[in-house]
């Protein structure tokens, strides 16, 4: 479990920092601070594992906060100007978050977070299998071209094959690596080392363009 503390001298800010936490299932807000100073007291006493840190505060901005930790933890900069992200990346901030954002946005930057701090194990197999009709299919990895749901099934696409198993997008996620894998629309899949070109709001693979739905867009650019 990823340990957090939020800081910001903004109430609502807080709480929707709140909000998009009591959704994530592998991370822990223990602690929020509306008082910078507060928080320095508390982050020299507690271990923590990251910082949502504001930047734009009274008496001190969260970047010259940094500099009164003993150990800083990692950080995701929250705020609403966008002028202090260059810094934010040489002080090797994990990301910045330009406000108001919204769930998925939030759950990118975690997610880097939990990456971060337990990489995921290369895979075992190159390879794994899907049921299709009868018959136990065999899938590599690197041969996905994208996967999108049709009904209440899933189309594997590959170079060669159109395979249909009955699954749905969510399921699927979870048996594909998602440092290779991203979803850019509700009912597709994409594989990053697949993608030709990204170009008018559609990824093109081989003969396929595939559309990027808006809800999808900024975090899956971000991953280019």
């Amino acid at each position: 479990m990823i340990k957090c503390v939020a800081i910001d001298d903004e109430p609502k800010a807080l709480e929707i920092i709140r909000h998009h936490m009591a959704k994530i299932d592998f991370a822990q807000l223990t602690a929020t601070f509306s008082d910078p100073f507060e928080a320095i007291k508390y982050l020299n006493t507690h271990s923590v594992d990251l910082l949502l840190l504001d930047i734009q505060m009274p008496d001190i901005n969260g970047m010259q906060l940094l500099d009164h930790l003993n150990n800083p933890p990692l950080v995701i900069f929250t705020t609403a100007h966008s002028e202090h992200a260059i810094q934010s990346y040489e002080l090797n901030a994990i990301d910045y978050l330009l406000k108001p954002f919204d769930f998925s946005r939030f759950l990118l930057a975690l997610n880097k977070v939990r990456n971060k701090l337990s990489p995921q194990s290369p895979l075992q197999n190159e390879f794994f299998f899907v049921s299709s009709g009868n018959q136990k299919r065999k899938l590599r990895y690197e041969d996905i071209l994208f996967v999108k749901s049709e009904g209440n099934y899933i189309i594997y696409q590959t170079n060669n094959d159109r395979i249909m198993v009955r699954a749905t997008i969510p399921d699927t996620l979870k048996l594909l690596p998602s440092g290779i894998f991203v979803q850019i629309h509700r009912s597709t899949i994409v594989s990053l080392n697949r993608i030709d070109k990204v170009a008018d709001n559609h990824v093109h693979i081989a003969e396929y363009q595939l559309p990027i739905s808006s809800g999808f867009r900024e975090a899956f650019l971000k991953l280019l």
